[in-house]
């Protein structure tokens, strides 16, 4: 695919989904996946996941299921906040949009604080609730 195809194919996709492809493939390379081994999770070809984390093509939501099974993260992660302001977007990242990264017990959360997965940092906040059936000291 040349490179005008390639970003008229970019172009044509759901705003929504503009991150997905970056977000996914930080996902992958942080737990020391290859291609080849999140395709075989989710049952799709190397050049399929390829396509979805350069923003070819975009997954559907049984596919996004697959993914975020296979990578241990909730499916809303994939589906990013609200837009930001303009001169925010990219840099800052409002307490009410910070993306869920999931839980992993009871009471725990913990949230994205930067604005997406594939950049040159990402810091996340973790923090725990008390159970309701813990007693009181």
């Amino acid at each position: 695919m040349s490179d005008a195809a390639a970003h008229e194919a970019m172009d044509a996709l759901d705003p929504g989904f503009a991150a997905l492809g970056g977000d996914l493939r930080a996902l992958r390379k942080a737990r020391g996946m290859t291609l080849t081994e999140l395709a075989l999770k989710v049952g799709r070809s190397v050049g399929w996941l390829s396509q979805i984390e350069r923003n070819l093509t975009e997954p559907s939501i049984d596919d996004l299921r697959k993914l975020a099974g296979a990578l241990d993260q909730p499916i809303s992660l994939f589906f990013g906040a609200p837009d930001a302001p303009a001169d925010e977007r990219g840099h800052v990242v409002r307490a009410d949009a910070r993306r869920s990264l999931g839980t992993t017990g009871e009471g725990l959360v913990e949230q994205l604080l930067s604005p997406d997965l594939g950049g040159s940092f990402e810091t996340s906040d973790q923090s725990s609730r008390p159970a309701p059936n813990w007693p009181r000291l």
